[in-house]
Parts: C-alpha cells; structure tokens; sequence
C-alpha cells in the first residue's frame, strides 16, 4: 500500500482552521442576503470584474473543471498519493452535495432574471439553476485538501488562486455571489470529509488501484484542448494546462512503464517508481 508525507490525520490547526472558514462563508453569506437579498453584490463584483479582459476570466473559469484540476494534480500524485486519493473522493461528495442542492433549490441564473444590457456574459449563455457553484465547489475541495498537505503558508497561492478562479464565475455572468460562497462553502466541508475518509478507507492508495486512477484521469485530461465548455477563449491556457498534466503523467508513470514493464504498476512502495519521493 502507498504512503506519502501526509500526515495520519488532519492536524487540529487545520480543522481548526475549516471551522473558522466555514463560519466566515455562512456569516458573509447571512449578511448579504440580509442586506439587499439573494442577488446583492453582483453587479459591484462585476464592475470590478471589467479590470481584467473577458480571456483572463474565461480562462480562470475554466480551472473548476475537474479535468482542469486533474491536470495540474498529475505531477504530484506520485509524491502526494493520499493527498490524490482524497481530492477524488472530496469532489465526489462536492459533485453529490451540489446536484442535490440544484435540484431542490430553484435559483435562476444572472442571465435568465437580469437584463442582458445591464451585464456582461462572456462565455455561451448558460441555463438551468445556479446554486450552488459546482466550480466553486470543485475548487475548494481541491484547494483544502492541499491546505491540509502542506499548510497555509505553502498551500496560500493555491487557495488564491481558488477564490480568484471562484471569483470568475460572477465575472462571466453565470453565478450569483452567494452561489459561489455556498459553492465554496460545499467544497471546503467535502474536503475534510475526503480526509477523513482517505485515512479510513485505504483502497484508493493500493498500487494497482493508484494506476488505474491516475490514467483515468489522464485520459481525460487529454480532451481539455478539445473541449472549451463554453469559453473558446481560454484555450491557450487549458493547451498550457494539459501539456503540464500530461508531462507529470509522462515522467512519473507512463515513462517508467515503458522502460520497465506491468511489473512496476504492482511493486511495493519502497520499490516502486514513486518510493524516491517519500
């Protein structure tokens, strides 16, 4: 069975620190609907938004796509298995948590209640309901539970750049602010219940099991450039993107293959491609 420098469970100062996290997004949450209602802010997020062109966002909007975060996940799962293992289940559960909540809360999206004039859509319109974010969720599922590998100062680009690509959703148009909170707010508790089940339910760190995860999720990487989503625009940066998942992949699993046959696919750890990297 694989291990890595994760620690055997959540350390107190990270649940310590979801706990405040969590309380911060319901309070802002509360707040904004108290003042003005579902919608409030939109529009002043929007303006702020217009400092950056339409490719910066569509292209951030794109990192809630899972194949995205399975791209920049790659070169990293060989080093950080558990950590790998624990963002699947984590967007598993996120990806659950958020259908439901579409299904049974009816919110319409910024597009089909405003007036197209009034805001700016960048990306093909979008139907259907809109909280929570499931980007959101994905994003913050997968930042906390690199929180929780590496710490906040070493993990703070990476929560970062999940708030600002969370950001993204009200800037092309497609998401209110309190979808993108209740989104993070969803992926943030699906991370600590994807460490926690990680730790419980070893299955996904066995070898064999590892491989098979990790070309599957190289697979669709691949169809990233094919693939834009809506948002043509970013297709540079999802390019960029998946030639770096695909490297990781390259040089930690399917080179090592080449060279040394099935046999490395099934080696212990301390044996195995990923057994330098402990």
């Amino acid at each position: 069975m694989m291990t890595d420098e994760s620690p055997a469970n959540p350390s107190p100062q990270f649940l310590r620190l979801v706990l405040v996290c969590c309380l911060l997004i319901v309070l802002t949450i509360g707040l904004l609907v108290s003042s003005d209602g579902w919608h409030t802010g939109f529009f002043a997020a929007q303006s702020v938004s217009k400092l950056f062109p339409p490719w910066f966002w569509a292209s951030l909007t794109m990192l809630g796509d899972e194949r995205m975060l399975l791209a920049l996940m790659l070169p990293f799962c060989v080093r950080y298995p558990k950590a790998f293992w624990a963002v699947i289940l984590a967007s598993l559960l996120a990806a659950l948590l958020v259908r439901g909540l579409k299904e049974a809360i009816p919110v319409q999206r910024p597009g089909e209640v405003l007036d197209a004039a009034t805001i700016t859509l960048i990306g093909t319109h979008r139907t259907g309901h809109s909280f929570p974010s499931s980007h959101a969720a994905s994003l913050f599922a997968f930042a906390t539970v690199w929180l929780a590998q590496l710490g906040w100062r070493r993990a703070l680009p990476i929560c970062g750049l999940a708030a600002l690509a969370g950001f993204s959703r009200i800037a092309v148009g497609v998401h209110w602010p309190n979808d993108v909170l209740a989104g993070a707010l969803i992926g943030v508790l699906a991370a600590w219940a994807g460490l926690f089940l990680a730790d419980r339910l070893p299955w996904g760190l066995r070898p064999k099991v590892h491989w098979a995860l990790v070309c599957l999720g190289a697979l669709a990487v691949v169809s990233l450039p094919f693939d834009a989503q809506g948002y043509p625009d970013s297709l540079v940066f999802r390019f960029a993107v998946c030639c770096f998942g695909l490297a990781g992949f390259w040089r930690h699993y399917l080179g090592p293959l080449l060279r040394q046959g099935w046999t490395v696919a099934s080696r212990p750890p301390e044996q195995s491609v990923w057994g330098s990297f402990k």
